[in-house]
């Protein structure tokens, strides 16, 4: 698979926050939705891409996990854009923690099996270690947001945090 290690300081985000789950895939149903509504809404869009000016460059899909100490299960997911803006009126905002990302270019349609490919046939013979744990059971224990940066046109790229094995 096609990839590049970069290592970032933390990246602040602002945008739209759905709290999901794994539970019963609903969280695989409403993100989908998420983002429908999402293209549809030209004000917000508009409004998150004229807060973009930090890096990565695009709208990023954030999966943020372990946000509910009892439910391994339970998730925030952000529609968001790099900024180094101030709190944003309407909008929620995250810190990515610094971390070293393995980032694989893929297009918007593959992002699924891009991130499943990672994990299923990248990870166990790459030099470095996934930081998340709990993909193939939905009981996430996460140490880093997983990322979906959505750049021009169908191009896409997802980071997954990493480190040294």
């Amino acid at each position: 698979m096609e990839y590049r290690i970069e290592k970032h300081e933390e990246i602040k985000v602002v945008g739209l926050k759905l709290s999901t789950t794994n539970e019963k895939r609903q969280g695989y149903k409403q993100i989908p939705k998420m983002w429908k509504s999402f293209v549809k809404d030209e004000a917000t869009r508009n409004k998150l891409l004229s807060l973009m000016d930090g890096d990565p460059k695009g709208m990023i899909g954030v999966n943020i996990y372990n946000v509910d100490e009892s439910d391994a299960q339970k998730f925030d997911y952000m529609i968001a854009v790099a900024t180094t803006q101030d709190e944003v009126e309407g909008l929620e905002s995250y810190t990515i923690p610094a971390r070293t990302w393995a980032i694989f270019p893929c297009t918007q349609k593959t992002i699924g099996k891009t991130e499943y490919n990672v994990i299923a046939k990248w990870e166990p013979t790459a030099e470095y270690k996934v930081l998340n744990q709990g993909y193939v059971t939905g009981y996430m224990e996460g140490h880093a947001p997983d990322l979906e940066v959505n750049g021009l046109g169908d191009y896409a790229e997802v980071w997954i945090a990493v480190e040294e094995k």
